[in-house]
């Protein structure tokens, strides 16, 4: 299984900077949930497995002394690097199976809408090796489409409907991908937590078209058929925003959900 075709998803200067742009920050409040599992109002050494352009990782810049976001595209990490000001935070170029950090050494483990890339049972055991006795795992992924009216999402869901499909009929396995819905069951399954829970969070803002143009935009499934010369139109991108910019139901929030789940190790 080569896992770096999952990293070549997320490669190409324009992408990038899309994905940046576009992708949201997380909320705070499930992390101060996992501070409080830890017992602690900060941690010693919190681990950002692939963190992408550093958008989870920058978030976590209060609530850690020391930071380290793991990334297997080095295109990502650049970004990362540039929009990073703090000195406790640094990145390296890994996979998640393989991070090289110290083992029993981290209180924190989080994974911000990447944990469906990783191979599961390898990822976990790199978790097991790192992660202190008490230490903490914390995963959480937005609910695509953010929640908007009914218009948008189903013009979002009928767009990647068809990104489905072509993906589909394509002769080359294009990335590894593991379900997110079975990630509560194999973190269960691993036995490497005295308590697992799986819970939802939410942060809203003001609606903007060119925002939800740009999330679906950022998606990597789509962005791996446009590096295969799919065209707009082939895709569904074309329809796609002429329904979001022509769209006459009014809507004013954008609500982005997430499923987080929680491990804590304490006996």
């Amino acid at each position: 299984m080569d896992l770096k075709r999952n990293a070549e998803r997320f490669t190409g200067q324009s992408y990038v900077s899309l994905y940046d742009d576009y992708r949201p920050e997380p909320p705070q409040d499930n992390i101060l949930q996992g501070l409080k599992y830890l017992g602690v109002e900060k941690a010693d050494f919190i681990l950002d497995l692939g963190c992408g352009t550093g958008l989870s990782t920058r978030v976590l810049s209060a609530y850690g002394n020391n930071i380290i976001g793991i990334e297997p595209s080095e295109e990502m990490l650049t970004v990362a690097r540039a929009k990073t000001k703090a000195k406790h935070i640094s990145y390296q170029q890994g996979f998640a199976h393989d991070t090289g950090i110290a083992s029993n050494s981290v209180d924190l483990v989080t994974c911000s809408q990447s944990f469906h890339w990783m191979e599961p049972k390898s990822t976990l055991k790199e978790i097991d090796r790192v992660l202190k006795d008490t230490g903490v795992l914390l995963i959480y992924d937005v609910i695509w489409p953010p929640s908007t009216n009914y218009d948008y999402e189903m013009a979002y869901k009928k767009l990647f409907a068809n990104v489905d499909r072509l993906t589909q009929k394509l002769d080359e396995k294009i990335a590894y991908k593991w379900e997110k819905h079975n990630h509560l069951n194999n973190i269960e399954q691993s036995g490497i937590f005295s308590y697992v829970k799986e819970t939802y969070y939410h942060k809203t803002e003001a609606f903007n078209t060119d925002t939800f143009i740009g999330i679906a935009l950022s998606q990597g499934g789509l962005e791996a058929l446009l590096k295969r010369g799919f065209s707009e139109d082939e895709i569904g991108i074309t329809a796609f925003k002429k329904a979001i910019q022509t769209a006459t139901t009014p809507c004013d929030t954008l609500t982005y959900n997430y499923r987080v789940i929680f491990g804590t190790r304490k006996p």
